[in-house]
């Protein structure tokens, strides 16, 4: 133990003990070259090279107490300060000698002497201590001013307390410069001041051995700027982080009330400040509630963020709309809310969250320190409240979508997706417990009339008090549909009497309407088809229903039918006409038709959809219609869809070689090619062998097929969309799925579907579908392309409203290939569009 003590101290140091024996020594005594002055166990007498130094430390050895100082030059040009002094610990009472070379002690009185002439010429703090008196010998005037105090409070200081450390420990930190010689490393070092902020500095040491002993000179260089700097960085990357995160949780999370819970907790933790809350505006505009908060009682959520005629924070940033700093809630708004007061709040900021028609709303953060907002702090803030609106954006327009795309705006019954959804729920309801299901198809005999004589409005308001008597006619568990138009229909999914609520319907519809002041008669005509005799899926029960509705009507209107096979019994047609599509393929019958898509601004085409057609031997050119459904039920849609894939590669080989510009071709992808696992193989080993380029295609798709097994659609699609192929979403809106697949699937474009566009300049339910999918779409950087574009009046709207591309007989319609290369070559445009000339 003593010797590990002799090895922490400087010079050359050894125990000698009462009878003059060395009894320790430490290790610069044993590494000392030169003059031996003995070693461990020998005799300090029979090696000293000064006899007066024997003597006097014999004569200290015989005395209580006592110290023994000299110089002595042991051999020539050698200069040596002794000192001795009695020393008693444990068993040893002895003497503790220190050799010191005087040039060495020279050499620091020098460096001591030029750091305190250059003290003042320096920015950074300097402080010279005493290591035995433990205080300082000098500061310079840079010290002071990073103190915040005058030289002579610093002075009176002393080290421990300027540094706000305990002297044992500062202690042990300046003996270790001193054993550690030049080798010491710099230490950072911080402190808060009085007006809060935090300085820094990096702290450089050095032990300098003097004739009157060691002095620590400590160099502190103030760094605060640079660590402010680097801890901006360090914020600013965290915060963004977190903003991300939000992000994504934002477009993930389809619950208003859990995203305002996340939003005070981010903004909690990316401003590392102990509350945070989100305060909704009531749907009346008037008072502000506490929805979501971070560090404060939950118990608050749902209550009023004001006391009574106070004027809160939150309050003051609703009226700005725009962010609000309060550094002293209790002297700036004293009592304004019990929930601060609470919390014993003392500073805050709020920011609002964006809205249609203002703010909705104000995200705040609050702390019980007077804390320092600074703009990094605002524009934090702000980004986290625009995140949190663009995503009740979303949520929102996703709700409206779902009501435009499941009910009927004008008379908010089910609509035509809704009612087969229903529909088929109850087949499979009864299928499991073996009972029938109705189904009823209806349609207003001599609206027509009405509408025509009276005027649209008339109509609409036929059809909305039609609708309310249907429900009147129906049980709570029936489900009473708009399918379009004045055709209705009503599902009955437990057993009932279908001829009896028929009866009342037509009863019901017989009373007079009346329509501004104008009794108005209308009857109902009626189909009815049963599961399971009439079909065992909703498509089928409702077309055979609609089927028996129109022989209702051919037998003159405002009766009911049931179904009976025989109404439309064309099996025999079926039959032929699948053996005729069999040979088709191969007798080179079909061809393509391709419909130019063009920009709704430019006018220029941007793309064309490739449109498969039938030119029968007998018949002449065939409708889609009649053989499009055949080719998918047998299965023949799958090389049928192949051969479109090729003679598409092929065209567009045979344009690029003409010297055309080439413009993306859309291929309608059947459910039958999505549904084979290894459609993305065999897209590529066409395209491959046809020298195709995948850029220049594009697969249309519909929602109910990417719905039918997602997961394996997004597989599907992604490996498409990695070839290089472009994806879009083929009647959009006509369906009745989660919209979660427009984040989900890698689509490029959607398409508004006709049905939306014939009536969308004097429907506003038609407009309003129509304007939510433009934005929709554009909010999720989707192009959008509207189809079914007839009339200058429908693209007019397209173009009021930024939609990217049309595609119809306004324009064009699909062209036989010698034609569409003829466009082509051409430049044809949409007319009336401005006319891009390059610079």
């Amino acid at each position: 133990m003593a010797g590990a003590m002799l090895d922490a101290l400087p010079g050359r140091v050894c125990l000698i003990d009462g009878d003059g024996v060395l009894r320790h020594t430490n290790r610069a005594w044993r590494a000392a070259g030169g003059v031996s002055w003995g070693v461990e166990g020998s005799r300090f007498a029979d090696h000293c090279p000064d006899p007066d130094l024997a003597a006097r430390l014999a004569a200290l050895l015989l005395a209580p107490q006592g110290n023994v100082s000299t110089c002595i030059s042991p051999v020539p040009g050698v200069r040596v300060m002794a000192r001795a002094s009695r020393f008693r610990h444990g068993a040893i009472d002895g003497v503790l000698l220190i050799l010191d070379d005087v040039d060495a002690l020279d050499t620091g009185d020098e460096a001591l002497a030029r750091f305190r002439a250059a003290m003042e010429t320096t920015s950074d703090a300097i402080y010279l201590v005493d290591r035995a008196t433990m205080r300082f010998i000098d500061v310079n005037d840079a010290a002071c001013r990073l103190r915040q105090c005058t030289r002579a409070e610093l002075m009176a200081m002393g080290p421990a307390r300027a540094l706000l450390t305990d002297r044992s420990g500062l202690e042990a930190v300046y003996d270790g410069v001193i054993a550690a010689g030049e080798a010491v490393e710099p230490v950072e070092w911080t402190h808060g001041r009085d007006d809060g902020e935090r300085v820094y500095a990096e702290i450089r040491r050095r032990a300098l051995r003097t004739t009157d002993g060691w002095v620590i000179v400590t160099i502190s260089r103030d760094i605060t700027a640079r660590k402010n700097a680097e801890n901006g960085v360090r914020r600013a990357a965290r915060q963004q982080g977190l903003i991300a995160g939000f992000g994504q949780t934002a477009l993930a999370t389809p619950r208003i009330d859990t995203l305002f819970q996340r939003a005070a907790a981010v903004a909690a933790e990316g401003l590392h400040i102990e509350f945070a809350e989100v305060s909704q505006r009531l749907p009346d505009g008037g008072a502000l509630v506490l929805a979501a908060s971070a560090g404060f009682d939950d118990g608050y959520v749902g209550h009023p963020m004001a006391g009574e005629g106070r004027l809160t924070q939150s309050a003051q940033v609703m009226r700005a709309n725009a962010p609000v700093v309060v550094t002293d809630h209790p002297g700036e708004l004293p009592g304004a809310c019990a929930l601060l007061q609470r919390h014993h709040v003392r500073s805050g900021m709020g920011v609002p969250i964006p809205g249609p028609q203002g703010p909705r709303g104000v995200l705040g953060v609050y702390s019980p320190r007077a804390w320092r907002f600074n703009g990094d702090s605002v524009h934090f803030l702000e980004s986290v409240a625009n995140t949190l609106a663009t995503a009740i954006d979303r949520i929102e327009a996703e709700s409206r979508l779902v009501q435009l795309s499941q009910f009927d705006m004008l008379t908010g019954l089910p609509n035509r997706s809704l009612v087969l959804d229903r529909l088929s729920q109850a087949l499979a309801h009864a299928q499991r417990h073996d009972w029938r299901v109705d189904v009823m198809f209806l349609n207003l005999d001599r609206f027509k009339m009405v509408n025509d004589t009276l005027g649209h409005a008339m109509g609409d308001a036929l059809l909305a008090q039609a609708a309310q008597r249907l429900k009147a006619c129906a049980r709570a568990s029936d489900t009473v549909g708009r399918l379009g138009g004045d055709e209705f229909a009503i599902v009955l999914p437990k057993p009932d009497d279908a001829a009896t609520v028929a009866k009342r319907v037509m009863a019901a519809l017989a009373e007079p309407f009346e329509l501004a002041g104008q009794s108005v008669h209308v009857s109902a005509s009626i189909g009815i088809a049963v599961f399971p005799n009439d079909g065992h899926d909703a498509d089928t029960l409702l077309k055979n229903a609609g089927t028996a509705m129109n022989q209702a009507k051919q037998r003159g209107r405002n009766h009911h039918i049931f179904y009976l096979p025989q109404m439309n019994d064309q099996a025999g047609e079926r039959l032929r006409l699948e053996n005729q599509l069999r040979y088709a393929l191969e007798r080179n019958e079909f061809l393509l038709h391709y419909q130019p898509k063009v920009n709704v601004a430019s006018g220029e085409i941007t793309g064309f959809e490739a449109l498969l057609r039938w030119q029968h031997p007998e018949r002449g050119m065939v409708p889609p219609l009649e053989f499009i459904a055949t080719l998918e039920d047998t299965g023949m849609i799958v090389p049928v869809g192949e051969w479109v894939l090729r003679t598409v590669c092929r065209q567009l080989v045979r344009w690029k070689a003409d010297g055309l510009a080439l413009k993306p071709v859309a291929i309608n992808l059947s459910a039958r090619q999505f549904q084979d696992k290894g459609l993305d193989e065999v897209v590529r080993t066409i395209v491959a062998e046809e020298g195709g380029d995948p850029s220049m295609l594009e697969f249309e798709l519909t929602e109910s097929m990417l719905m039918a097994d997602a997961d394996a659609a997004a597989r599907t699609l992604s490996a498409l969309k990695a070839y290089g192929i472009r994806l879009s979403v083929d009647d959009f809106g006509t369906g009745y799925s989660s919209l979660s697949y427009l984040k989900r699937f890698p689509l490029d474009a959607l398409k508004i579907d006709r049905s939306f566009m014939r009536d969308v300049t004097t429907d506003h339910n038609d407009a309003s579908i129509a304007l939510a999918i433009i934005r929709l779409a554009h909010s999720l950087q989707l192009d959008v392309v509207a189809e079914g574009v007839e009339t200058a009046d429908q693209l007019q709207f397209l173009r009021s409203h930024d939609c990217d591309q049309m595609q119809g007989f306004f324009f064009s319609k699909p062209l036989p290939l010698a034609d569409c290369t003829r466009a082509l070559s051409e430049g044809r445009r949409l007319q009336g569009a401005p006319v891009t000339v390059a610079a």
